[in-house]
């Protein structure tokens, strides 16, 4: 988006189209890097409301488009019964309240990391109008948790290599990197998932997992030696193939 679209939605959304002095201090902060969502202070995700008061990462469109994808085919494929969902590394939230909005009939357990963000999605749960009893928000490292099985599994691991952490780093500005950095060379985070993920899933529940393009091919050599037989992939707005759906 330009920066003039920028400032025309910023005027539009958060002053209803005055000139204020705040308006001018905003648009002096988005020279110097802040994000217009942050400005904002949430975005719509695939339906829902996501709250980013506490600054976790900014949804992606690409994001939203494979869980559009998936919540559709959710909705194709499972009809009679309430479906129990995880959501890792869940940072705001965004992908397990896009399920819960548009799927009436689910809960979710959300899992993150950072020990903030636990408010950040009880937030955007009140915001969205979603009950409390549909929901259990935990903060865990991966798996840490998580408790039976559930129906389906979604996953949005860091997943940008330490080798590339100075180059990312200039184009972030405003964002925490903790969201997008591996621990190693940008797979550990998806083998960690792939490995264990069967232990949590019911028989015939699906795992659905977000990569970087530039790692679909290694991805699929990964997912067949983790012993995962039926699986696809999903793509994001451009045709890029940016997610994985695989089936226990």
């Amino acid at each position: 988006m330009k920066f003039e679209d920028k400032v025309a939605r910023l005027r539009k959304e958060k002053y209803g189209g005055k000139e204020t002095p705040e308006l001018l201090e905003d648009i002096r902060k988005m020279t110097e890097g802040e994000s217009l969502e942050y400005l904002l202070g949430g975005v719509e995700f695939a339906g829902a409301k996501i709250d980013l008061s506490f600054r976790p990462m900014i949804p992606r469109p690409e994001t939203e488009r494979w869980v559009k994808d998936a919540i559709e085919d959710i909705k194709a494929t499972r009809r009679e019964y309430v479906l129990r969902c995880l959501d890792l590394f869940s940072g705001s939230g965004c992908v397990g309240l896009a399920v819960l909005k548009n799927l009436p009939e689910s809960t979710m357990d959300f899992i993150e990391l950072d020990p903030k963000l636990k408010e950040q999605i009880e937030i955007s749960i009140a915001k969205n109008n979603i009950k409390k009893l549909r929901t259990r928000v935990l903060t865990g490292d991966t798996w840490q948790g998580a408790q039976g099985t559930y129906d389906c599994i979604f996953a949005v691991p860091p997943y940008v290599p330490q080798s590339m952490k100075e180059e990312v780093m200039k184009e972030l500005s405003s964002e925490d990197p903790l969201s997008f950095f591996d621990k190693e060379d940008g797979f550990y985070y998806h083998t960690e998932v792939l490995k264990q993920a069967k232990e949590f899933l019911k028989d015939g529940g699906a795992l659905y997992l977000e990569f970087d393009i530039t790692q679909r091919e290694k991805i699929e050599e990964m997912v067949k030696e983790c012993g995962w037989a039926i699986y696809s992939f999903l793509k994001d707005p451009y045709g890029h193939e940016c997610a994985i759906k695989l089936v226990k």
